[in-house]
């Protein structure tokens, strides 16, 4: 009788463990962890391809520069293909001999001091220069191209990357709309002079300042926290204005995180931080409104 009387009470207390849970944590999700932070690439007729934010705001920098070139969005596709292959985007401070770098390039090898291709910006200007001196470059597969310039011990690998290229750089240089988000842990600061200097540096076209904040368009409903309005310029075709606004809001997302945006809204548009993911309507909007924390 004794033993039946202790294994109901563990049964009795192992069930009420099981329903503590319920009754602690009832009142709302989890917030994020850093750790669970994630961006994507999600066309609206294709698969979705993930990147940690680190990762992703360097493919950012790779689309932007390009874009500042006025090369071809199918260099981005190049590019984020070579350094998803030689670095997962990384900028490496090692590698195989002496490479180092997003795209493993050798100083030994003519690419530049250990300093330069250390450097995100000139690591990438240097890949798009050797780029462009390749025949065919936007005609020949992307692992052709991406073999070219490096000179890979497995020019085979390149290709595995070729679809997540595109929907990446699709959505960078703007070609697809409302493809690039982030979904991240909750921000406790933001660096609004930060972002404000930063932007029109990326984006020279577009001006940026800060507004009183409003309780609408901004993808949360918060009314909380710094608001900037960003400017697009006036003059532009409809494709031209839906292709920067995209870039602007690609740039945007993935520099989320350093800046401490909470919410995005634009061209109909909304983001916010929590969700991860673009709701609304596709309009065209003048003006992109930028939520801080």
């Amino acid at each position: 009788m004794l033993v039946f009387i202790v294994a109901c009470v563990i049964v009795a207390i192992l069930a009420a463990l099981i329903y503590l849970p319920r009754i602690f944590f009832s009142s709302g999700t989890p917030s994020r962890a850093s750790d669970d932070a994630y961006c994507s690439a999600k066309p609206a007729d294709g698969p979705s391809y993930s990147l940690m934010p680190e990762q992703a705001q360097n493919a950012e920098l790779i689309a932007n520069i390009a874009i500042n070139r006025g090369l071809p969005d199918h260099a981005v596709t190049v590019a984020i293909a070579t350094a998803m292959q030689e670095s997962r985007i990384t900028n490496l401070s090692y590698g195989d001999l002496d490479s180092i770098g997003l795209f493993q390039q050798r100083p030994s090898q003519g690419w530049g001091t250990v300093e330069q291709v250390s450097d995100m910006t000139y690591a990438t200007n240097i890949f798009y220069d050797h780029l462009m001196q390749v025949p065919d470059w936007e005609t020949i597969p992307i692992e052709d191209a991406a073999q070219e310039v490096q000179r890979s011990g497995y020019p085979d690998l390149y290709a595995t990357w070729d679809a997540m290229a595109h929907a990446w750089a699709a959505g960078l240089t703007g070609e697809f709309g409302a493809t690039i988000s982030c979904a991240l842990e909750p921000a406790t600061s933001s660096d609004a002079d930060g972002l404000i200097a930063a932007l029109p540096v990326a984006y020279p076209s577009v001006t940026a300042a800060t507004a009183p904040a409003t309780a609408e368009g901004n993808g949360n409903n918060s009314s909380n926290g710094t608001t900037i309005t960003v400017a697009l310029p006036d003059g532009l075709s409809a494709d031209d204005h839906n292709r920067l606004c995209w870039q602007v809001m690609g740039w945007l997302v993935t520099h989320a995180r350093q800046y401490g945006i909470d919410a995005l809204h634009a061209n109909g548009m909304d983001w916010n931080r929590k969700d991860g993911v673009w709701t609304g309507n596709e309009t065209v909007e003048q003006t992109i409104t930028v939520t801080l924390v």
